[in-house]
């Protein structure tokens, strides 16, 4: 159940929902939908672990700014959030009419007389692909109360997965002293060896000071962004703090970026074993009920070990398939054997570094012209040999296209 308002004491807040990604180091998954629409378990979407939290902080109203492959994302918000009775109420204001986004902030930027409407008296500023969950009400208070001009939301990551994020160091009343996005050597938090103090990327503001920071910024950056530009100005000048992800009823707070296959991978696999801590008090509970539904067909006899299966995707009889997505897009005919395809055809889907191979439609189809091709005759008679040569092993790497 949505908890108390945090409007009673501390005016009217936003929440502005950054939707607009594709998540390029998920390759395939990305290719026809922005990254907050990735499927995640049989029913949900990325970008709903977010809204639950705006749901479950009672927080009365938010906007989903979207922008790169939007159509699935929509759709979802239409069908599952936007009730006439919903809380709380969402806005959808999309890059092609009003961007375009070239930055978080320029994307805030944009809209900023939409939000002048609604009139809010701080606004926070969420991601809409990361999975975790959160209270938003003592993140808020946390900023008024230290009177920060802004409060970054951060938690504690293993320092050798920290290359990928903007980390942090803060004082011992909070206030960040330093701010670096992605870098070489990610500095100690203080209170825990090995780990460092990670930007979630969500951010509270009051938001006429907001506003005014945008106008007199405007302009003068092609990419204006929160983490490059906005929050390391605001370290210099003293008034950035930082808000810990506290963790539910005594667990280690759940927060998962889900950037990489990977981590995508894993993510659904803790879901299906249920080794994911969720707090089913805060669960997902959609206005309305129109989950993705479960359409998966797998043919008889087939084997599959360590497969992410999405939602629409086909499995014919017989195949056998290891450490896999399979996309909903995917048709996997009868008989194929993945590990078979790729000892005899090569590398033709991609492979993360943790040896998790993608089937995608056009994977399949890259693999379907290499056969054809591998089959035609060669200029000097006869057929052409196979490609054969041996690949390294859970490297990474663009597909072949032929």
């Amino acid at each position: 159940m949505p908890g108390a308002n945090p409007e009673d004491r501390n005016g009217k807040v936003l929440a502005i929902i950054l939707a607009g990604g594709r998540g390029s180091r998920l390759h395939d998954l990305t290719d026809r939908e922005a990254k907050p629409a990735l499927p995640i378990g049989p029913h949900a979407r990325l970008i709903d672990f977010t809204l639950a939290n705006v749901v479950n902080s009672g927080i009365g109203q938010a906007m989903v700014l979207t922008q790169y492959q939007p159509d699935t994302l929509h759709r979802h918000l239409l069908d599952s959030w936007q009730a006439e009775t919903a809380q709380p109420a969402i806005s959808i204001l999309d890059g092609a009419e009003y961007g375009p986004y070239e930055g978080t902030a320029a994307a805030v930027s944009c809209v900023v007389d939409e939000i002048d409407l609604i009139a809010p008296r701080h606004v926070v500023i969420l991601a809409g692909d990361h999975l975790y969950q959160m209270d938003y009400r003592p993140f808020v208070e946390r900023h008024i109360a230290t009177g920060a001009e802004v409060t970054v939301g951060v938690v504690h990551v293993p320092q050798e997965q920290a290359a990928g994020l903007g980390v942090l160091e803060a004082d011992a009343a909070h206030r960040v002293t330093s701010f670096v996005e992605k870098p070489f050597v990610a500095p100690p938090a203080p209170d825990r060896p090995g780990f460092t103090l990670a930007s979630m990327g969500i951010y509270v503001f009051g938001w006429p000071l907001l506003r005014d920071l945008l106008k007199e910024i405007e302009g003068t950056v092609a990419d204006l962004d929160f983490g490059k530009h906005i929050v390391p100005a605001l370290v210099s000048c003293g008034t950035a703090f930082a808000y810990t992800l506290p963790g539910r009823q005594g667990r280690e707070p759940l927060w998962r970026d889900l950037g990489t296959l990977d981590a995508y991978h894993g993510v659904q696999r803790q879901l299906l074993d249920g080794s994911l801590p969720l707090d089913p008090a805060w669960s997902i509970d959609y206005p309305v009920h129109h989950g993705l539904g479960d359409r998966r067909a797998i043919g008889f006899g087939s084997r599959l070990r360590n497969v992410v299966l999405l939602p629409g995707a086909t499995i014919g009889r017989a195949v056998t398939i290891s450490d896999a997505i399979v996309l909903a897009d995917a048709v996997v005919p009868d008989g194929f054997d993945l590990d078979a395809e790729l000892t005899e055809h090569g590398r033709w889907c991609v492979v993360s570094e943790g040896g998790i191979r993608v089937i995608s439609a056009r994977a399949l189809q890259r693999l379907a012209s290499r056969r054809r091709r591998e089959a035609e005759p060669s200029s000097i008679g006869g057929f052409r040999e196979p490609d054969r040569r041996p690949r390294r092993a859970g490297a990474v790497s663009p597909p072949s296209f032929l």
